[in-house]
């Protein structure tokens, strides 16, 4: 396992493996985590005797910088499949949400000028592609997954749905700081046992396992591939476990306190803000 991050000092951005409690500068090798530096192989193979630590304060970033798109699925837990009484589907749902929506994994979300906005959260493991991909089977995808990342797909629900119950979920999903990724792009891991979970205000409101996935992480790679052409950098987003605001009747609200995680990829925390 590898965990890469980005991190600012001052003015300066600065790429990193992080070894324990020890960030190690990667600038020898790279000068960014880009989807180029993804995809030409470079960060497979790291001679961390050719690096140094990194000392003093930092403020961690997105992990990737200049992702291109960012593909998503929902409706791909069980246990959230029953808490909002929907049918389980027969097939990956398909959608997109703008990559300007991306954000740092510790960087204030904000509302939106709509009074009427419901905002929820949404944790999610996502799959970070290595190697441009189109109509593969499931047993290859891992050929193609670089590594993943944790997701936080912030929705506002009072568009996702309109009055003849249709879902819009790019609009709903897409504005400026409504995907908060990181602190970690993690390589080597099994992504069918991960923990993921969300805090509000230090109440835990989302607990889950990707076990829980109806449709497997090679899957959804090999289903999306077929609809679509991913590249190295894009990150796909495969959905949310349990207990989301939007089956509570319950929203985030300015000053409340965001917080999410998934074991091996790093925890986030967020001010909501107007």
């Amino acid at each position: 396992m590898k965990q890469f991050a980005r991190v600012q000092q001052g003015n300066t951005v600065i790429p990193v493996l992080v070894s324990g409690s020890e960030l190690l500068d990667l600038r020898p090798l790279v000068s960014d985590i880009t989807p180029e530096t993804i995809g030409s192989g470079v960060l497979t193979k790291v001679d961390t005797n050719a690096l140094r630590l990194l000392e003093g304060e930092v403020r961690y970033l997105a992990p990737i910088h200049g992702i291109r798109q960012v593909p998503a699925t929902g409706f791909n837990y069980k246990k959230h499949i029953e808490e909002l009484k929907v049918p389980a589907p027969t097939e990956p749902e398909v959608f997109l949400k703008s990559m300007f929506s991306l954000t740092g994994p510790f960087d204030p979300i904000r509302r939106g000028p709509s009074p009427g906005v419901k905002l929820d959260w949404e944790v999610e493991l996502a799959v970070v592609i290595g190697r441009e991909v189109q109509d593969i089977e499931a047993h290859e995808a891992p050929d193609y997954i670089f590594g993943y990342v944790c997701l936080n797909d912030i929705s506002d629900r009072a568009t996702q749905v309109d009055d003849e119950h249709q879902h819009h979920l790019v609009r709903a999903k897409s504005r400026p700081t409504y995907g908060p990724i990181g602190p970690y792009l993690t390589t080597d891991i099994d992504p069918m046992n991960l923990d993921l979970w969300t805090k509000v205000n230090g109440h835990y409101e989302q607990q889950g396992n990707t076990s829980d996935m109806i449709f497997h992480v090679h899957e959804m790679v090999a289903y999306f591939s077929r609809h679509m052409r991913m590249v190295p950098g894009d990150v796909l987003a495969t959905g949310t476990p349990p207990g989301v605001g939007m089956g509570k009747n319950r929203f985030l609200a300015v000053g409340d306190i965001l917080e999410c995680g998934i074991t091996h990829l790093g925890a986030q925390r967020h001010e909501i803000a107007a």
